[in-house]
């Protein structure tokens, strides 16, 4: 039996950590059912098309924009494609679109000032609110965005006309930007609508080659869809997420770059619960920097991560098991390979900015990123109660309080009621061969300790990992237990949690600095 000390200091972990649980609510979801028969491509994702039908948007000064490139090719192609344009603003032609369509959006900066005009919330929908799954607020329904699509998306690409939870409607379309680079097609947010773009039971979406900014919530949400991909796409400066996929499968983000978010660059939350036997979502060649978290992810469950990069934030990776109302709990089978985590060690936290971000997000200025949620900055992967998951080959450096940071979540605090899935979290989670505290050039660059673990579950192991001059990896505790590890779970060690229990006070308009609680302090550099 754990003693009463260890449950004390376990709900001020579950208070302290990952807050999603209150800054997500979202209506009652169902996972799509991972057939991939929603496409008729060659593989299980969204493919790239360039033909067939299109709808093509411009603005005004598009043709100056293009005339301006100096690739003749492109300059081309693209006056022949704007002779085509019909449309000023992208919601006009996602609102014409058929299934299969691509809409061609040509250069410039796109504010869709028709859909800025509609209120957020809208009262021709006051009505249209259900109780946000596992959490007593209200929140907008389907059938909310469907009859008011622009209340609270700046774009919206809504799939399920009949409200049988399938797409039906704008099924696999595909929004391209056709400039040079993704800043050539600039999609801003005014800072009032929940989201910039929002696709919600729109199987096949394709997004590629744009910027999207100003979200008060999400520049990009995926919700409740099969098969999505993001492509070549900027995100940045959103008041929380950057990239937002929830309760979708069959999903891809590459060759992303994602900063300035207030909670995280990049959100897979809710991965599909592919038990290990495939990944549903993959996630490649992502630089996510400059954000609270360069990676969140609650319930983030059959996920591939390779070759990213996640720096310069104040946590690199976070995936947690906290949140109620988050389908697909536990967090399990995520793996981890040939990534790069350094250097996250931003300080969100300073007097200045504690000051400044008690401001309403309408009065703030977008570009200066005001935490979300409380972390504890200088870390680098932190896995909060999860399963399964492999985290092999990555190179990990530079993060002043921990490389990399493992713990158990008691099951009650995502709403399980089970008893005997109290202690379900953190089993046969596995770490080897990662490079610790070794910069890209091969320069010695420490991380504060490099594993810290409470000491909690079975199987959990850690082999081949090494640092410089080919020493082992430094742990919390030591020795750390080597693979195949232990098929006895153990309990957590209260003390280790202890010091966490001022944090949980933690809050952003009234206590920003808790006495007790070194979260928010940035450690020293390591030696």
């Amino acid at each position: 039996m754990l003693r009463r000390g260890f449950v004390t200091a376990g709900v001020a972990v579950a208070l302290a950590l990952p807050a999603a649980a209150s800054a997500h609510p979202e209506r009652p979801v169902q996972f799509p059912d991972g057939s991939g028969d929603w496409s008729n491509f060659r593989s299980d994702f969204p493919e790239y098309r360039s033909r067939g039908p299109s709808q093509v948007v411009c603005k005004p000064d598009s043709r100056r924009r293009i005339v301006r490139y100096s690739n003749r090719r492109l300059r081309a192609k693209l006056l022949r494609v704007l002779r085509r344009c019909e449309f000023e603003h992208i919601q006009q032609a996602v609102n014409a679109a058929s299934n299969g369509d691509r809409i061609l959006i040509l250069p410039g900066v796109y504010r869709e000032e028709p859909s800025r005009e509609v209120p957020n919330p809208d009262p021709r929908c006051e009505d249209m609110y259900v109780q946000a799954d596992g959490k007593e607020v209200m929140t907008p329904s389907y059938q909310y965005e469907l009859t008011c699509p622009n209340s609270r998306n700046l774009i919206a690409i809504l799939g399920d006309t009949d409200g049988d939870g399938r797409c039906d409607a704008k099924c696999n379309l595909q929004i391209e930007g056709l400039g040079r680079r993704a800043r050539d097609v600039l999609v801003e947010g005014d800072v009032r609508k929940t989201n910039v773009f929002k696709a919600d039971r729109a199987d096949g979406v394709y997004f590629k080659n744009l910027t999207a900014q100003y979200s008060d919530y999400n520049n990009f949400y995926v919700l409740e869809t099969d098969g999505f991909r993001f492509d070549h796409i900027v995100s940045r400066w959103s008041n929380e997420y950057g990239f937002l996929s929830f309760v979708s499968d069959h999903g891809i983000y590459e060759d992303l770059e994602a900063y300035g978010a207030g909670d995280a660059g990049v959100y897979p939350g809710s991965g599909p619960p592919t038990n290990g036997e495939r990944f549903g979502i993959i996630i490649r060649r992502v630089n996510a920097y400059g954000n609270l978290q360069g990676n969140s992810g609650s319930a983030a469950s059959g996920t591939l991560y390779e070759d990213n990069r996640f720096h310069h934030n104040g946590v690199g990776i976070v995936v947690d098991s906290f949140s109620t109302g988050h389908p697909g709990s536990p967090q399990d089978h995520v793996t981890w390979t040939g990534n790069e985590i350094y250097s996250n060690n931003v300080d969100f936290f300073t007097p200045e900015l504690d000051e400044y971000c008690k401001k309403p997000y309408v009065e703030r200025d977008p570009k200066i990123v005001c935490p979300a949620i409380m972390v504890p900055i200088g870390t680098g992967l932190l896995i909060a109660g999860g399963n399964d998951n492999l985290i092999e080959g990555n190179r990990i450096w530079d993060n002043w309080r921990y490389g990399a940071m493992l713990f158990f979540v008691e099951a009650f605090f995502r709403g399980e009621q089970d008893p005997a899935k109290t202690f379900d979290t953190s089993h046969r989670n596995v770490y080897r061969e990662n490079v610790m505290g070794i910069a890209r050039d091969g320069s010695r660059a420490p991380n504060g300790t490099d594993f810290w673990w409470d000491e909690a579950g079975s199987g959990n192991c850690w082999s081949g990992n090494t640092r410089h001059g080919g020493a082992p990896a430094t742990g919390d505790p030591s020795p750390l237990p080597e693979c195949p590890g232990s098929d006895i779970g153990l309990p957590v060690q209260p003390l280790k949690h202890a010091f966490l229990v001022p944090c949980a006070t933690w809050d952003p308009q009234t206590n920003t600095d808790p006495p007790g609680c070194d979260w928010f302090r940035l450690p020293p550099k390591p030696e």
